[in-house]
Parts: structure tokens; C-alpha cells; sequence
């Protein structure tokens, strides 16, 4: 069977953090981060994937507790879970994060 559409993740080009495939129900974000890099707190505004290709992510939540994974793994974030995502290794970090419904379908 062949695919309908062809999905260009930006792994090496644009900008740091991109949305890469958008329907009504599910938004891919491809982000990469460099060793020590952190994205600005925030809460999961959707049910979230977190599925790193290259690199090892952690997700530290709001009362310390810390999750890793690293390619080949995936973390499960639930909507609304207040959460610090960081480059938790000394190499490039590039990983996909999926939601599920779309953001705009939760408010966000």
C-alpha cells in the first residue's frame, strides 16, 4: 500500500522547534535541543508523546519527580501535567512530540 502523503520531519533544517504534520486530531512537533538546553515550563496542552530519535530527554515534573527515555523509548505526558523538558545527555537531542487530540481541540 502507498503512503498518501510524505512527511518532511526537519531533522537537520528549519527552525529548532517546528510543528512538521497537523490534522484535526493529532499535532507532530519535531524539537532538538542542545546538551543543557531546556524548554520554558509549561503544561502539556494536549495528551502527549514524547518519543526521542537521537539523544536522551527528561521531563521533570513540578514536585521533582524525573522521567528519561531515550530513542528506541517514548513518554506518555498527560494533558495539563506541568513539566520541564531538557537535553538530559552531552550529545544533540532531537525528538518528536506527538498530540493527541490536537491542541486547538483542548483550548490550547
Amino acid at each position: 500500500m502507498k503512503p498518501t502523503a510524505i512527511v518532511d520531519l526537519q531533522l537537520e533544517a528549519g527552525s529548532d522547534r517546528a510543528p512538521v504534520y497537523n490534522t484535526d486530531e493529532i499535532q507532530i512537533m519535531r524539537i532538538r535541543l542542545a546538551p543543557g538546553e531546556s524548554l520554558p515550563r509549561h503544561n502539556a496542552n494536549s495528551n502527549v508523546l514524547i518519543v526521542p530519535l537521537q539523544g536522551r530527554v527528561r521531563v521533570t515534573q513540578d514536585n521533582g519527580d524525573a522521567d528519561e527515555v531515550a530513542a528506541g523509548e517514548a513518554l506518555s505526558v498527560e494533558f495539563g501535567m506541568p513539566m520541564l523538558v531538557s537535553n538530559a545527555g552531552d550529545e544533540a537531542l532531537t525528538f518528536l512530540v506527538l498530540k493527541t487530540p490536537h491542541p486547538r481541540k483542548m483550548g490550547g
